[in-house]
């Protein structure tokens, strides 16, 4: 708990310098010891052997440390919690309090598909200036404890309007996190 709360102190404190500094999002960023967008591979020490629920017969649910890439190169990195019901929730590195979430159903044995939603906001962070749609496509590994995938993403401005040329499409590799 006093992590957690040093922890809110910390960003909090960010978030007041820069804001009456008058700096951008990325210079909060980089303020806090953070770049604006994925600096990965990040390496996590992930436990040795665990338990996961779900983690039998080729199931995503569970949480997992997924790796976006494009062209070969990271576009960033998340913690993605995939739920029993249907829902899905990520965490991603892009910028501080990233958040999406979405919902998802099986299409074969250990195959999923994955449709998700996010909102998009200006350089500065301060104002939102759309949305974006993902899909993605995942097979989990034969022992349940990787999943590879495709994912396309497509932006939209507030009226709904698809922002052409500003799709992006690339795969996704993810580990799962397991209790220790």
């Amino acid at each position: 708990m006093k992590t957690t709360v040093n922890l809110l102190r910390m960003l909090l404190g960010c978030a007041g310098l820069a804001i009456s500094l008058g700096m951008p999002t990325h210079a909060l960023a980089a303020s806090c010891g953070r770049t604006q967008h994925a600096s990965g591979p990040h390496a996590l020490a992930h436990p040795g052997p665990g338990t996961a629920l779900g983690n039998g017969k080729g199931s995503i649910v569970g949480l997992w440390h997924t790796v976006y890439t494009m062209g070969g190169a990271t576009f960033f990195e998340s913690f993605d919690q995939w739920h029993e019901d249907g829902n899905e929730f990520e965490a991603a590195d892009i910028q501080i309090g990233s958040m999406c979430q979405g919902t998802w159903v099986k299409t074969a044995p250990g195959t999923v598909r994955l449709f998700h939603v996010g909102w998009n906001f200006d350089p500065t962070g301060l104002t939102l200036i759309g949305y974006f749609t993902e899909i993605q496509i995942d097979t989990v590994s034969a022992d349940a404890m990787t999943y590879d995938g495709t994912f396309a993403i497509q932006n939209f401005d507030l009226s709904g309007n698809h922002l052409v040329g500003q799709d992006q499409n690339g795969s996704v590799h993810a580990t799962r996190l397991t209790v220790p």
